[in-house]
């Protein structure tokens, strides 16, 4: 069985950067200042190798992903009517993540 180490690195990358977001943002309610935090800032940067880390961790629990998920992506599976209804968004995004082979 052969490892993928660089993988691995870039998953413990991901969670502990996921981590600190989520510590330095707890008590913000402007999603704006969440998004732009630096770790979340610096989740973006990694680029596609983190999508399947971010889906994972939003069939657990719906999060503010949908900022990285545009950005890493640049596309948008969501519906303008759905703005603001957390549960719809994250349904969007998993149905795209499954149709694109990331889940």
């Amino acid at each position: 069985m052969k490892f993928d180490f660089e993988n691995i690195l870039i998953e413990d990358e991901f969670h502990r950067l996921t981590s600190e977001w989520k510590r330095d943002t707890a008590h913000l309610s402007s999603v704006t200042d969440i998004v732009l935090h630096p770790k979340y800032q610096n989740i973006i940067g990694m680029g596609k190798a983190v999508l399947p880390f971010i889906f994972r961790a939003m069939q657990k629990r719906p999060d503010h992903w949908f900022w990285a998920l545009s950005s890493i992506t640049e596309e948008n599976p969501t519906k303008p009517e759905d703005a603001g209804n957390m549960r719809k968004l994250t349904e969007s995004w998993l149905n795209w993540a499954k149709s694109k082979g990331y889940l």
